[in-house]
């Protein structure tokens, strides 16, 4: 499995992945890997 680093990321969106992985009872890395494929899979992405 590979790894991914994210730098320079907006601390208000850091803020916000984790309010919105909390509310989903996920951590926050759990949460990317969800929000990333739910995108990639989506019609037309």
């Amino acid at each position: 499995m590979a790894s991914l680093t994210i730098r320079n990321l907006d601390n208000n969106l850091k803020v916000q992945l984790r309010q919105q992985a909390a509310r989903h009872g996920r951590s926050m890395e759990a949460e990317v890997r969800n929000i990333l494929l739910q995108t990639l899979i989506a019609p037309g992405g």
